[in-house]
């Protein structure tokens, strides 16, 4: 069992230039790099992650629509579904864009009512399917029991003036197909408090355990109240256009890149079963290095580079290719292509190799010596 660090000069003789996983402005250098392991055997590599400053252009997002439906949000609900493809459109310009959507009223919700998937327009995403049959001057009120069909779902348009965001906004958090790495972001709409269960503060634990960034686009201060409570932001959405809204989304998404506290190298454990990914700090721009992680307190005004020593040990027989990521708080913002070849039996280092054609060329010229 051995393991070899790969730097300088060394690398150029072991790796081969493939294409980046995608053209992503952060960066890791080396772009790539193969090859060849015996099952139990281990190679470490040298990689910087630079984090360029200004907005990143093709982070993965993952985006949750969630709506109030009841019958006061009427209005907005069909501004909101209006602006959808241009919200869409909008969000993709961020990089890799995954989309879905869920709805609450009182007592019903679904905070996952279509999945996240890459389809990216008001239908494949869901926000189509929100009630927005209501206008002013419609008999169903706020007091109303009355439910409404939407596309096949019967929800409920209210029977009180709080309503289930927190159940929502904590279901589509610990529900939805959050891909691994996604930059991930909950978008509610509403105009009412919120009731419980669950409580805020269970509510606020589940978007921290996913890792997800709440943003609220309210018509009503108590539903501004409650997105704040739970750490999120948000913004003022009555009287708004659709540019308006569009404009409020994106701006509330990119700022959030604008800050990050941690760096590191991580294959998300896409290399298993047949190797293995672990990654050492080395050097952080600012901060500190601890463990896998340069931890500081950095933001994008600047270029940013730091370094870790990324070791693959061989773990099963075969051809196995994969992204490495770097990872800023957790969600991807660059990525690059390993391969590597894992065999069943020891593969000689070039030393090896040397020594043993020299003794091979020895053994030869002892033999003609004897004839």
């Amino acid at each position: 069992m051995f393991n070899k660090l790969i730097t300088g000069t060394a690398f150029a003789f072991a790796v081969a230039i493939l294409a980046p996983v995608s053209a992503i402005a952060d960066s890791i250098d080396p772009a790539s790099y193969t090859d060849t392991l015996a099952v139990g055997d281990s190679v470490t590599v040298r990689k910087t992650v630079t984090i360029n400053a200004g907005t990143p252009t093709t982070a993965p997002l993952d985006v949750m629509f969630v709506f109030d439906v009841t019958g006061s949000m009427g209005g907005e609900i069909t501004i909101a579904k209006a602006a959808a493809n241009d919200i869409l459109a909008g969000l993709s310009g961020f990089g890799s864009l995954r989309s879905g959507s869920g709805w609450y009223s009182d007592p019903l919700f679904e905070g996952v009512h279509v999945d996240l998937n890459d389809g990216n327009t008001g239908a494949t995403s869901g926000i189509n399917d929100m009630w927005a049959g209501w206008s002013p001057g419609d008999t169903i009120s706020e007091s109303s029991t009355t439910s409404c069909a939407v596309a096949g779902v019967n929800v409920g348009c209210g029977g009180d003036f709080a309503e289930k965001g927190f159940a929502a906004i904590s279901e589509a958090a610990t529900s939805a197909s959050w891909a691994p790495g996604s930059n991930r972001f909950i978008i509610a709409f509403g105009d009412a408090s919120f009731k419980t269960p669950p409580t805020a503060t269970e509510t606020k634990d589940a978007l921290a355990a996913a890792n997800a960034e709440l943003i609220g686009i309210s018509y009503d201060s108590t539903f501004t109240s409650n997105i704040e409570g739970l750490g999120g932001t948000a913004y003022n959405g009555a009287g708004l256009d659709t540019d308006a809204l569009v404009a409020l989304i994106l701006d509330s998404v990119g700022t959030s890149f604008d800050t990050y506290s941690t760096v590191t190298v991580d294959d998300l454990g896409v290399g298993l079963p047949g190797v293995g990914v672990s990654a050492t700090c080395v050097s952080a721009d600012t901060g500190a290095c601890v463990g896998a992680d340069a931890v500081g307190s950095y933001d994008r005004s600047v270029d940013r580079s730091f370094e870790f020593d990324v070791t693959f040990t061989g773990l099963e027989a075969g051809v196995h290719s994969f992204p490495t990521y770097g990872l800023a708080d957790g969600g991807i913002v660059a990525a690059e292509k390993d391969t590597f070849t894992v065999t069943s039996t020891s593969v000689p280092e070039p030393g090896s190799l040397a020594l043993l054609g020299l003794g091979l060329i020895g053994a030869g010229v002892a033999r003609r010596r004897r004839r």
